[in-house]
Formats: structure tokens, sequence, C-alpha cells
């Protein structure tokens, strides 16, 4: 039904960051597109200097659906001060390889302590199958 896939797939993904004690972020990535097969989808993260970069990838697939469904990925960052960074989102495969073809977001956000942060993508974020 073309009216329940414009309604239900139609639309970016999001991801909510919100800082805590510690330095330690709580963070919700929204309507992740991926193949209906996939198990587990992980957050690679590294954040150095000012600059976050998140891999977003999947366990290896044991055998492919012919759908794409959402998923909501929740994951924690650690050593974080409130401030500006320059953020970085990759889509990558089982194989965690990824280029600047599939980036999702580059842009600067800013995280403040106990307060959420909310950065819309511009485009779906679709993890690749292989």
């Amino acid at each position: 039904r073309p009216d329940f896939y414009l309604e239900n797939n139609i639309g970016p993904a999001t991801l909510g960051i919100e800082l805590g004690k510690g330095g330690v972020a709580r963070c919700m990535l929204e309507d992740v597109k991926a193949n209906c097969a996939v198990k587990n989808i992980y957050v690679d993260i590294i954040n150095q200097n000012n600059q976050i970069t998140l891999i977003v990838y999947h366990n290896p697939l044991e055998a492919f659906a012919d759908c794409i469904c959402k998923y909501d990925v929740s994951f924690k960052m650690s050593k974080l001060v409130p401030g500006s960074y320059q953020l970085k989102v990759y889509c990558a495969g089982p194989d965690m390889k990824y280029d600047e073809r599939y980036i999702a977001y580059n842009g600067k956000i800013n995280i403040a302590q106990n307060k959420k942060t909310i950065v819309t993508f511009s485009t779906p974020l679709i993890l690749p199958e292989s």
C-alpha cells in the first residue's frame, strides 16, 4: 500500500543526546532503516578534539529479507563536557568500513548539561546490507 509506505517510511532519522553526570551522555538514534533480517545495530564512537564521529553498523546477515524496517538504537557516550562539537554520522555494513559516500550527517552541535540535544537528519539513515 503506497499510503502506508509514505506514512511510515518517509521521514528523517533523529539523534537525541542527553548529557548527564560524569560526562556520560545517553543517546538514541530513531528511525534507522535497515534490512528486516538485521538482528543488532551498533554504534562505534570516536570522540577527540571536539569532534564526535559515529559509525552505525549491523551484524552480518545470515539471510536477507525482502523488506526494510525501522530501528531505534540506544547507546552511551562518555568523556563529554558541555560545549560545541563537530558531529559526523556514517552508515556502514557489517565490516564497519565507511567513507564520505555514506555520511548521514556532518554539522555542528551544542551539548549542554542535563538538556536534550536533538539532531534531525536531512536524509534517511539507511544501513547498507553488506
